[in-house]
């Protein structure tokens, strides 16, 4: 063999090593996907925005085989805090719901009631009654597949 043909083969062998190793690579991605997702956000200590989740849970409420969630509450901007925001009041799990939910929220969680949320669950569609001036309305019912959720809109 000459030296041309030498290098010419190991060009090949590491050719096809290359794309071997990658197939390999790429069909380990895809079936781990589930777990090297979970295991990137475990490591980084990345967290769900809370315009897209709720925030997190500050109060929960039992009911006769259902719970009742309070979200904080929500200003939170690209830069800083906004004006504008929203609360979320999530109700769980959803075959156990009653056709209307009435409840009294408080924003603050100092004993005194915000404002009056009436949930009804077959329509998906919520009224709220407020003397507080930061309660704006309701801004949205979702219905999502382990619980239904509403979100009232604040205003600081």
């Amino acid at each position: 063999m000459r030296g041309g043909e030498k290098v010419g083969r190991m060009k090949s062998i590491i050719g096809y090593a290359a794309a071997v190793l990658s197939f390999v690579v790429a069909l380990t991605t895809f079936f781990g996907m589930d777990m090297f997702s979970h295991r990137l956000v475990d490591v980084t200590g990345l967290t769900i925005a809370p315009g897209y989740s709720g925030g997190e849970v500050v109060r929960t409420i039992s009911r006769d085989g259902y719970e009742i969630r309070q979200h904080r509450m929500v200003f939170d901007g690209l830069l800083g805090e906004r004006s504008d925001g929203f609360v979320q009041i999530d109700f769980a799990p959803p075959g156990a719901l009653p056709p209307v939910i009435q409840t009294a929220i408080e924003l603050d969680l100092d004993g005194k009631t915000s404002f009056e949320l009436r949930y009804d669950v077959k329509n998906n569609q919520a009224q709220l009654t407020s003397d507080d001036k930061r309660v704006v309305g309701v801004k949205d019912c979702y219905i999502l597949k382990e619980r239904r959720a509403v979100r009232i809109e604040l205003k600081k």
